[in-house]
């Protein structure tokens, strides 16, 4: 077991690499956004050149700096000769910022993160703000969210399941598999608009939006309760369908039945035998599903104006506006937190049945 978790572990980490790395290449390729500000400009390129990202060269040359000049004007024919170039105008020459071969900038992004924690500047969300930085007061606000709305749908999926699985075929069952398929078929953020609009606006139970950070009292609470929900009702359906369907797989089983005939009570067969043995394919999909909630909590977290990592990756993706060090920064914050959720899926199974041995050789 030790050894297939350190193989795993090592394959997380390779994968990490590769996803971040792919990231990398594409978004330094993509067209740049520096900050608009001039002077958020230059302690932008600046920063660029002393995290080896760029050079500056010194272009004193007469016809070279009138190609440049053209260029600034829309010349396209000059522009070709400096697209690649930062240019600051200084009389009688130019100051050139000009990117690294693109292998270069990936080791000194590697030596940057590795040595220094260093993700990059954000260079439109918070222009010369460290991306982490910008993370690090977000991230607590997302996982926060996820990890009530996982903690608040699991006792409420099971239950409906087992309820569902125990009174098969009846008008109960019927209640809660059309709720069921109602729920599962809608996306988190209709339903979170729809709560939003009924319990927000028309009722006023509720906050419609998500306090600011200076605000206490039990706003802080409550204003959870609509996020939550629209993160969780997708979530009780697939839970309550899944486990519906294993508990009721397991109640017709033989060995079930030979409980029963041995004296064990309906009650005590399915708490003792049929529950652990439900269990072994549910776990593994519960830790999975942590992932499709921040997947889900992106859309939410901008409906309902929560400060966390979704809402400023959606504000990093918008149009003329890309944030790359930003964008690349939540990306590794999701990838990591989705691989990890994979390796303890795969450990889950031998905690859950101990008689499943991950990695053991035949």
């Amino acid at each position: 077991m030790i050894r297939y978790t350190l193989i795993r572990t090592v394959w997380v980490f390779i994968i990490l690499v590769t996803v971040l790395t792919i990231n990398f290449i594409l978004l330094k390729n993509a067209p740049e956004f520096p900050p608009p500000d001039q002077e958020q400009r230059d302690i932008y390129y600046n920063r660029q050149v002393s995290d080896g990202f760029m050079t500056i060269v010194l272009e004193r040359d007469a016809e070279t700096i009138g190609n440049i000049r053209r260029a600034l004007l829309g010349d396209t024919e000059a522009y070709t000769l400096v697209r690649n170039a930062r240019y600051v105008d200084e009389g009688d020459q130019f100051r050139i910022y000009k990117p690294v071969p693109l292998i270069n900038q990936y080791f000194f992004w590697v030596r940057n993160i590795v040595t220094d924690w260093n993700w990059g500047y954000s260079t439109r969300v918070q222009p010369n703000v460290p991306v982490w930085n910008v993370l690090s007061s977000r991230i607590p606000v997302t996982v926060r969210l996820n990890i009530v709305a996982l903690f608040f749908y699991i006792p409420i999926g099971f239950a409906l399941g087992i309820i569902a699985a125990l009174r098969k075929n009846t008008l109960t069952d019927n209640l809660i598999s059309l709720g069921v398929m109602i729920f599962i078929s809608l996306p988190s953020f209709v339903i979170m608009t729809f709560l939003v609009l009924i319990f927000g606006y028309t009722l006023g139970w509720l906050p419609t939006q998500f306090p600011a950070a200076d605000v206490t009292g039990s706003i802080r609470y409550t204003a959870l309760i609509l996020p939550v929900f629209g993160l969780s009702f997708g979530a009780i359906a697939s839970l309550t369908r899944t486990s519906r369907a294993e508990l009721t797989e397991v109640l017709t089983s033989e060995f079930l039945l030979l409980a029963r005939t041995k004296g064990l009570t309906q009650t005590q067969a399915v708490l003792r035998h049929a529950l652990r043995n439900s269990m072994v394919p549910l776990v593994p999909g519960i830790i999975g599903s942590f992932v499709g909630l921040l997947s889900g909590s992106v859309i939410i977290e901008l409906i309902y104006s929560i400060p966390g990592t979704g809402r400023i990756f959606i504000r990093a993706m918008t149009q003329n506006n890309y944030d790359y060090n930003l964008i690349l920064g939540i990306t590794a914050f999701y990838t990591i937190v989705s691989l990890f959720a994979i390796l303890l899926v795969d450990l889950s199974y031998g905690i859950v049945d101990p008689r499943i041995r991950m990695g053991a050789r035949k």
